[in-house]
């Protein structure tokens, strides 16, 4: 690819998460790639898992220098008083730099931030992921950067809502409850899509008839994974492409899409799902 090509492709795709920037284009090609040419499977759905698996990994993965959520939340705590150094003894180097530096850029305002807002280039570059949006947006930035996929379209960060959660907030019309869920990515393969859950290297088939379209208000499409066989998540809303990161980079966003599929809005949008069908 030249020189011309790569900056006009970073250049159109700088406003999203998702971008493959020259730290991504690196970790892909440097990291990624060389296991996956020596994959022997080498039908689609398998490379994408196996790309999965080698991002959760602990030494070629986005999560060798991970810290635990909590450790976040007791820095930011600590360090509004001057003395967050007193919850990073523990730490490396590495990540006691990692702590600072992501508390001061994100949890100022909103210290959940952290969860939702680093880009794909910030999670590959720091290798800090630990969760399940940050997994999402790595293994998405890298699949771009190997162009394993034909069409912007076929691959896709999801966002989804826990089923009982939702009702719940529902039935209290409580719009200030928290409703957890689940970010993960769905990609067509031979004219049928699959759900990818990136945070365990695992796929599900999508119903045939399935399309992104569909996933509108108000009627549910549930999804369940094995890493979570309890757990009946309800689809909320798709990326237009492999580009869109869906803006749910703040807390209030992803609780307005769990209620209504829209950012901007709180508005409960779809109907109760009967978790015993």
């Amino acid at each position: 690819m030249s020189f011309f090509l790569w900056s006009s492709i970073y250049a159109a795709e700088k406003e999203s998460l998702l971008e493959v920037t020259p730290d991504v284009k690196d970790y892909a090609v440097n990291i990624v790639k060389p296991i996956i040419d020596a994959y022997p499977e080498k039908d689609r759905l398998s490379q994408m898992l196996k790309i999965s698996e080698i991002l959760i990994d602990k030494e070629t993965g986005v999560n060798s220098n991970s810290i635990t959520p909590v450790k976040y939340m007791v820095y930011n705590k600590l360090e509004k008083v001057h003395i967050g150094f007193l919850s990073t003894f523990k730490l490396s180097n590495k990540q006691k730099k990692i702590i600072k530096d992501w508390n001061s850029k994100y949890m100022q305002s909103e210290p959940s931030k952290v969860f939702f807002s680093p880009s794909a280039d910030e999670i590959i570059k720091t290798r800090a992921a630990f969760g399940c949006t940050h997994y999402a947006r790595a293994f998405i930035g890298v699949v771009k950067a190997l162009g394993l996929i034909n069409s912007a379209e076929d691959l896709r960060y999801t966002i989804s809502c826990k089923a009982d959660d939702y009702n719940e907030a529902l039935e209290k019309n409580d719009s200030k409850m928290t409703i957890n869920g689940h970010q993960f990515v769905i990609v067509k393969i031979n004219s049928r899509w699959y759900a990818v859950n990136t945070s365990k290297g695992e796929s599900v088939p999508l119903p045939e008839e399935f399309s992104p379209e569909s996933i509108i208000p108000p009627h549910n499409i549930p999804i369940k994974f094995k890493s979570y066989s309890d757990i009946t998540f309800l689809l909320r809303k798709v990326g237009q492409d492999y580009n869109d990161d869906c803006g749910d980079d703040n807390l209030m966003s992803l609780m307005n899409i769990s209620r209504s599929g829209d950012p901007a809005s709180s508005k409960f949008k779809w109907e109760k799902f009967n978790t015993e069908k």
